[in-house]
């Protein structure tokens, strides 16, 4: 129990180190400010462009995605493959990335609503695995938001595939039981 309360003491002086440094670097510098626009902008593309017919199925999506992607953010943040220099709180240094909770649900969520077939869903998914990876992840480093340590982009590739045929399987496994029991989208 002695290494417990070790480590707790450290802990506590690592969220007061991360605190100063939060309030004198990161609060309203530029990059504090496009993850406030890439956390809300994405909500309101969202309203503009969902199939409001479908709400609840592609909400469950976006539910799903944005889900696993803050799992399998904080496994990689935990493992030390990549950290986030910035963050919109100081409650947690990973904690509310703002990709894992509207734009990576955004793209998938569109992607659901637009692809309802697999192949070509499949197909969307892949392309924006790519995008996402390639394209995406290397805005994020060059805004500084996102750095690297032990990690490449193409490792992230099959991440965001798997994502989505999850979140494909899971809702239509979703919508057969519904429509068993009556209750059809």
């Amino acid at each position: 129990m002695k290494k417990f309360e070790e480590i707790e003491h450290h802990y506590d002086e690592l969220k007061i180190l991360w605190l100063n440094y939060w309030k004198e670097e990161v609060v309203f510098t530029y990059q504090w400010w496009i993850m406030i626009l890439i956390l809300i902008l994405p909500f309101f593309l969202w309203w503009m462009l969902v199939d409001k017919r479908r709400i609840i199925e592609i909400s469950l999506v976006g539910l799903f995605t944005s889900g696993i992607a803050f799992i399998l953010d904080q496994v990689g943040t935990s493992l030390r493959y990549w950290i986030y220099p910035y963050t919109l709180t100081y409650l947690e240094r990973d904690l509310w990335l703002p990709a894992n909770f509207s734009v990576i649900p955004f793209f998938y969520m569109m992607i659901y609503q637009w692809f309802p077939k697999w192949q070509k869903y499949i197909l969307a998914i892949i392309v924006f695995a790519f995008f996402a990876s390639f394209v995406g992840e290397s805005i994020f480093k060059w805004l500084g938001i996102y750095k690297v340590l032990e990690w490449e982009h193409i490792y992230s590739v099959p991440f965001y595939i798997m994502i989505g045929v999850f979140a494909k399987i899971v809702l239509q496994k979703l919508i057969s039981i519904e429509k068993e029991c009556g209750n059809g989208f």
